[in-house]
């Protein structure tokens, strides 16, 4: 048994410390592991996300356009190319696959989970359990725990904005100057990989180092500034880099989107996913789920004192809040930066709050998810005759009741079980919620995969253009088909009524692909080919096939 010291700010005995070694440090390895192998086999590149961004990788790999990313043959301005870079470089090493790509972000979420160790290691060296605790509880946090395996840019933004804390911190508490080398290298990897928002995360935890650091650095806090702004212009070079040279070649409309636009139109006025600003407050059951719900994870909040290392967490996650609340669009992921930080804060405060073993049960999670497995039992008697067309309740309907029960399964041990010390209370609700979602990964294997799995028509297209068909597409495409199908060529946008009457005029022996929803009744007779997409149907026409039957051409439009 040990006294915690007072410069870290603790005032209990922590008899349950005696032995920190004791909890492996590898198991959010192994937690990222079986996640990983359970998405790669279970789950397709899913539309319309992970196949646009691997869409953008493949037409730059195609056209050699390693400067300006297109999508569909035109300049795609919404997101930097460092991830795209990286998923090309997979390619370069080892051909065109579909596996490397869908490594590339999460090796960057396991690189998370090694910076947040890091990280814990740098705020509280003494106390070794935390930077155990803290990357199993990170990974296990729902939002976490979903995003991690997707193909998404904010794996990479929050490696970033924690290599700039890591930077920003060794500047202030060691007055290391290689520290503003890092943070200049992490703003300018972070513009690459998502634009300006790295800003969001990184500078308001360098502009208030006076507060948090609680001391003032060996030089003075003017010189602090000047460094800070030099690593800002650093960091500002390493994207100008690439951006100056884009513009260039992407002309005056994609240089005024990725210097202005896209940025700025984000934030005041959304393009899509508008939301009320307190949007992320009504979502914080699930966003902090499970670890919400499991009192020892936020009651020893309370004992936390100031130290340095607890307020810059704190100012991380009250800052992005408030700045993300504030903005106009509004996304989970776009959260994904400060869940490392919430999972720093939970671990700290469960090494300065023991609690008696009655109140380390998890039994309120235990609860919820025997709901949440009853619900999924029964929704399907509840819902198929009030709405027949209830996409959830047709998955609860068709997924194998040993799933369900499996569920069920997991939530009663979890309500049964009283775990020794709060190390096996972590290691237990981590491991619940990691047997979870790989049973949701089963359930969408053998349930909802043929509704995402594009392949199918995506082959179909291939085929077609190599026999000197031209493909159009009725109304948005999102470069669902081009990567998985290797097509060479873009497929044609009918986006008004002017374009289809045009198209079906001048192409009567091409090819239309359709999206709709079916309302009751498939519309597909005389179709090439049709199949599940998402929610609707998707199909491929031969145009003269439509002209033929007009009446059918508009019971498919109007759907």
């Amino acid at each position: 048994m040990r006294l915690a010291s007072k410069a870290d700010g603790d005032r209990l005995i922590l008899p349950h410390n005696k032995n920190p070694m004791s909890f492996s440090k590898y198991h959010y390895f192994v937690a990222w592991l079986l996640l990983l192998m359970a998405a790669l086999i279970c789950r397709p590149l899913t539309p319309i996300d992970e196949t646009r961004i691997v869409t953008v990788a493949w037409e730059m790999w195609r056209d050699h356009s390693w400067l300006v990313p297109h999508l569909n043959g035109e300049p795609y301005s919404h997101k930097p190319p460092l991830l795209l870079w990286l998923i090309n470089l997979s390619w370069w090493l080892f051909g065109v696959n579909d596996l490397t790509p869908r490594l590339v972000s999460p090796l960057f979420g396991l690189a998370d989970l090694c910076l947040t160790t890091r990280l814990a290691s740098e705020f509280w060296p003494e106390q070794d359990d935390i930077k155990r605790l803290a990357p199993l509880m990170l990974i296990s946090t729902l939002p976490w725990t979903l995003w991690s395996t997707l193909t998404i840019y904010d794996m990479l933004l929050t490696f970033f904005a924690l290599l700039g804390l890591l930077g920003i911190w060794r500047s202030a508490t060691h007055s290391e100057r290689s520290g503003w080398l890092v943070t200049g290298l992490a703003i300018g990897g972070g513009i690459l990989s998502k634009g300006p928002v790295i800003l969001l995360f990184i500078l308001p935890v360098a502009l208030s180092a006076p507060w948090w650091a609680g001391r003032r650095p060996l030089e003075a806090w003017g010189a602090w500034y000047l460094r800070l702004l030099g690593s800002f212009l650093l960091g500002a070079s390493i994207a100008l880099c690439w951006a100056v040279p884009a513009g260039v070649e992407g002309g005056e409309a994609y240089r005024n989107a990725i210097f202005w636009s896209q940025s700025a139109g984000r934030i005041t006025q959304a393009f899509a996913h508008r939301r009320a600003p307190w949007w992320y407050l009504q979502l914080l059951p699930i966003l902090l789920f499970p670890w919400l719900f499991w009192p020892p994870s936020w009651r020893g909040l309370r004992h936390l004192r100031a130290d340095p290392g607890t307020r810059l967490c704190l100012f991380y996650i009250l800052a992005a809040v408030v700045i993300f609340s504030l903005i106009s669009g509004k996304q989970v992921h776009y959260l994904l930066p400060i869940f490392p930080a919430c999972a720093l804060l939970g671990a700290r405060g469960l090494m300065i709050s023991p609690q008696p073993v009655m109140q380390r049960s998890p039994w309120l999670i235990g609860l919820i998810i025997v709901g949440i497995g009853v619900v999924f039992t029964l929704l399907p008697v509840f819902q198929s005759s009030a709405n027949p067309q209830n996409e959830a309740a047709r998955i609860a309907e068709q997924a194998p009741l040993l799933w369900k029960l499996a569920i069920i399964g997991v939530g009663a041990v979890l309500l049964w079980w009283r775990p020794a010390t709060l190390q096996a209370g972590v290691r237990g609700i981590a491991g619940s919620v990691v047997c979870i979602l790989i049973i949701v990964h089963l359930v969408y294997y053998e349930v909802a995969r043929p509704n995402y799995d594009v392949r199918p028509l995506a082959n179909q297209i291939a085929s077609l253009q190599k026999q000197g068909f031209t493909v159009a597409h009725l109304n948005d495409y999102q470069g669902d088909f081009d990567f998985l199908g290797r097509l060479r060529r873009p497929l044609y946008v009918i986006d008004s009524p002017a374009k289809l009457t045009d198209w079906l005029q001048h192409h009567p022996n091409d090819y239309l692909v359709i999206a709709y929803r079916p309302r009751g009744q498939r519309l597909e007779s005389g179709a090439s080919y049709a199949q599940n997409y998402r929610s609707r149907r998707i199909t491929l026409w031969k145009t003269s096939t439509l002209t033929a039957n007009p009446e059918l051409m508009g019971k498919i439009l109007r759907g």
